[in-house]
């Protein structure tokens, strides 16, 4: 058997490690900034937890979830987003009882696409959700969070906010109603693809990145024609509030979102920078959905963002190299070695040691990693009960006891 990776993964090391760590950090940070708590949740659940809200037409349903049939006979999906695990949590946690509720969480998704750059079969993903406030206010908060883990992990980037307005439920599907009309009047020139979608999902079509396509869609009715003065009103107000906030943004009236629980507000992060998968950040609002799985009629809103789009887009970062490495000349000086190690973690001190006792060899390597010192042991040391500690950029090398490094490396 050939020894590889199943087409879709990739391994976390060196250099991806680093900026996932980095990308982590800058989450947590934001979330305790907005008083967001940490939620996680198993990567599978019952398969109906996905396949009801996401929509039997959803193209995640359709043809991307992994889906398996355990012992019990019981179906269940490794998951493929991150929202319907967390509202399950909630309910099943009695989380709901304080509202508003405002979780995040990261970790990984799973979905059997075509892999591309920027996409994965397994991927890793950040999500915020606010549950039980329908004010633009949770909108903006959200979109703003999201602005600023942006800024902080890609300041060099450019990326441009795109935001539109599905209104209510039941606006939205007078309007996929009138959108199928005018799509069959005009089949015989869309893709195959998006023939499949007419009726079933005729929204996606908007988001087609087919050039026939995209010529039909442009003269498509306006999603605008059809959202009530409410719906409106709360728009105008994310657009005022944006302003605000200082943040740019692009209305794009054929925004949508690719499940099919989203109403009201959608937006995404956009950078030219990826190709086709172009969005860093995604999400919007889904009123209703909580009361769809079983919980009480309240709002939600929430965003996704891939964690590996993001570090696409990061700059290398500078391996970190121990500061302190420990040369010992002779394995017979192994209790000496013991005790400096032992002093070394019990004041959480980084150091590094080769294995190697070869006093010539772990000077070598301390060179090549730029330590800025190194902790001798030889004859000498061992003898007169002391360690020589070395200053690699000056040189300068001093005789300490055991309790007495602490003095020098961290000067």
């Amino acid at each position: 058997m050939k020894l590889r990776s199943v087409r879709g993964t990739h391994d976390l090391f060196g250099d991806n490690i680093e900026k996932y760590n980095i990308i982590q950090k800058v989450v947590t940070k934001f979330a305790e900034i907005n008083s967001f708590k940490k939620l996680e949740t198993p990567i599978f659940e019952f398969t109906e937890l996905f396949s009801k809200p996401l929509g039997e037409q959803s193209d995640v349903v359709l043809k991307e979830m992994y889906t398996f049939k355990d012992r019990n006979e019981d179906f269940l999906t490794l998951r493929p987003e991150y929202t319907t695990p967390m509202i399950r949590a909630a309910l099943t946690n009695n989380l709901l009882n304080d509202l508003p509720l405002k979780v995040f969480g990261i970790g990984p998704m799973f979905r059997r696409e075509r892999p591309q750059k920027g996409r994965f079969r397994q991927f890793n993903q950040i999500n915020f959700e606010i549950f039980g406030s329908n004010d633009c206010i949770a909108d903006l908060e959200l979109i703003n969070l999201a602005n600023d883990i942006l800024k902080s992990t890609l300041p060099n980037t450019k990326f441009i906010l795109n935001i539109n307005s599905l209104g209510k439920k039941q606006n939205l599907i007078k309007y996929k109603e009138y959108l199928s009309k005018y799509f069959e009047d005009k089949k015989s020139k869309l893709s195959s693809e998006s023939r499949n979608k007419i009726h079933s999902n005729p929204l996606r079509i908007l988001d087609s990145k087919n050039q026939n396509d995209i010529e039909i869609s442009n003269s498509a009715p306006s999603i605008k024609d059809y959202i009530s003065t409410e719906e409106k009103n709360h728009f105008d107000e994310l657009k005022n509030g944006l302003k605000y906030f200082g943040i740019d943004f692009k209305e794009n009236n054929k925004l949508v979102r690719g499940l099919d629980y989203y109403c009201s507000t959608v937006f995404e992060f956009k950078t030219n920078d990826l190709g086709s998968q172009d969005t860093l950040i995604g999400g919007g609002r889904y009123d209703g959905l909580i009361s769809i799985l079983g919980g009480p009629d309240i709002s939600g809103i929430g965003w996704a963002g891939g964690i590996e789009r993001i570090s696409m887009l990061m700059k290398n970062q500078k391996n970190k190299k121990s500061p302190i490495h420990l040369c010992i000349s002779n394995i017979k000086f192994k209790e000496h070695l013991i005790k400096v190690i032992n002093y070394l973690t019990k004041n959480n001190i980084n150091f590094y040691w080769n294995y190697k006792y070869n006093l010539k060899k772990s000077l070598s390597k301390a060179n090549t990693n730029n330590a800025k010192y190194v902790i001798i042991i030889g004859d000498n040391e061992t003898k007169n009960d002391f360690y020589t500690v070395k200053k690699l950029t000056t040189g300068i090398q001093t005789e300490v006891n055991l309790n007495n490094i602490m003095n020098l490396i961290n000067d």
